[in-house]
C-alpha cells in the first residue's frame, strides 16, 4: 500500500535522553513542502527518561511513530524494526545524539532526487562535534568538492566521499520491498557490524543509482566516548572493515574480486596496527578479545579460500604466518 508520506526519518535510540530533544527539534525545524514521518525505534532504554521524551514528542506531533522494545536487541535488530515499516519513496536516518543545522537540507535533498531519477543517494557533509556540541570540524575534507559518484568508481578503487548518517538521504530502493535476507540473517552474528554503518548503507544504495555529494555542512555528528564505533580500538575498527568486504562479497553474489582484494589489503593493515598495539603493551593477551580473534579468523579463512582471486599474492604466505602467530598469542 502506498504511504501517504514522501519521506521516513528513522531515529534509533538507546538511553540518549540528554540529546534526544535537540535531535527531534532539529527534525521539526526542517522547512519542507512535502509530508514526512518520523519513526523512533527505542531499544528498551532503561537508564534514563528516553521513553518519556519520545511519548511527549509523539503527543505533540502526529507524524511520529514510536516503536518500543520489551528487551534490548542491539542496534541492527532495532533499526531493522523501523526499516521494515518504511514504505515511503525516500528514507534517511538520524542518530539520537546527532542533529541537523541546515533547515533546508531535507527539501534540497528531496528536490534533487525527485528531479534526477538516475540517482539513489544525496549526501552532504557534516560537522564532527564533541559531546557538548563544540570544537567542530568537517567530517569530509573541504577540499572535496560537490560532484557525482558511481558504483563503477567505487569498484575501481577511486576515492569516493561517504558521509556520516546525518548527511545521507536515500531513495528507498531496498526497504520498500522488505528487509534483504542477508541483513536479517546478520542479526546476532559477526556480520552484524557490516550492515549497521554508513559505508554499508551507501554501497547497498549505490547498486541502485548514482550518488551526489554536496560539500555544504548540513548537521552535526556528535562524537561521544561511548558510541558503538568511537569506543572501539583502532585495530578492532580495521578488522570490522575487513569483515565488511567479506560480507559484501556475499551481497554481490560472490562475483566481484574487488571485495576479496579489499578484505586482504585491510587484513594487512590490521596486522600492522595490531602488532604495534601488542608491542606497546608488552604483548598482553587481553588486547585481543574473543570477538576480535574470531573476526580475524573469519577474514583470514576467507582470504585463504579465495587466494587465487587476490591480485598481488606476493607475500601472502608470510601474512598467513603472521595471522597464525597472532591467533596463538
Amino acid at each position: 500500500m502506498k504511504d501517504q508520506y514522501e519521506l521516513t526519518v528513522i531515529i534509533s535510540n538507546y538511553n540518549q535522553e540528554k540529546y534526544l530533544a535537540e535531535t527531534l527539534d532539529s527534525v521539526f525545524s526542517q522547512k519542507v513542502n512535502y509530508p514526512f514521518k518520523v519513526i523512533i525505534a527505542d531499544d528498551n532504554s532503561c537508564l534514563d527518561r528516553s521513553k518519556d521524551v519520545i511519548r511527549e514528542y509523539a503527543g505533540k506531533y502526529e507524524n511520529i511513530e514510536p516503536i518500543f522494545a520489551s528487551e534490548n536487541c542491539g542496534y541492527l535488530a532495532n533499526i531493522l524494526r523501523a526499516k521494515e515499516k518504511t514504505k515511503t519513496k525516500y528514507i534517511c536516518l538520524l542518530d539520537a545524539d546527532d542533529y541537523w543545522t541546515d533547515t533546508s537540507y531535507l527539501q534540497r535533498a528531496y528536490d534533487f532526487l525527485n528531479t534526477h531519477k538516475e540517482y539513489s543517494i544525496y549526501e552532504a557533509n557534516v560537522e564532527v562535534v564533541d559531546e557538548e556540541g563544540k570544537n567542530g570540524e568537517p567530517f569530509i575534507s573541504p577540499r572535496i568538492k560537490s560532484g557525482t559518484y558511481s558504483e563503477e568508481m567505487y569498484l575501481s578503487n577511486r576515492p569516493i566521499p561517504i558521509s556520516q548518517t546525518t548527511g545521507m538521504f536515500l531513495r528507498n530502493s531496498i526497504f520498500s520491498n522488505g528487509i534483504p535476507s542477508i541483513m536479517r540473517n546478520a542479526v546476532g552474528t559477526r556480520s552484524e557490524r557490516s550492515f549497521e554503518g554508513d559505508t554499508g548503507r551507501f554501497v547497498m544504495h549505490l547498486r541502485h543509482g548514482l550518488a551526489y555529494y554536496d560539500s555544504s555542512i548540513v548537521g552535526c555528528y556528535r562524537k561521544t566516548s561511548n558510541g558503538i564505533w568511537t569506543c572501539l580500538s583502532e585495530a578492532k575498527k580495521i578488522i570490522i572493515s575487513a569483515r565488511f568486504y567479506q560480507d559484501y562479497y556475499q551481497y554481490y553474489e560472490r562475483k566481484l574480486d574487488f571485495f576479496v582484494n579489499r578484505a586482504y589489503k585491510t587484513l594487512q593493515i590490521y596486522l600492522a596496527v595490531k602488532q604495534k598495539e601488542l608491542e606497546s603493551s608488552g604483548w598482553q593477551e587481553e588486547l585481543i578479545d574473543e570477538y576480535e580473534r574470531l573476526m580475524v579468523e573469519d577474514v583470514f579463512h576467507f582470504c585463504r579460500q579465495h587466494e587465487d582471486r587476490i591480485d598481488r599474492r606476493v607475500g601472502i604466505k608470510e601474512k598467513i604466518k603472521q595471522v597464525c602467530r597472532l591467533l596463538r598469542a
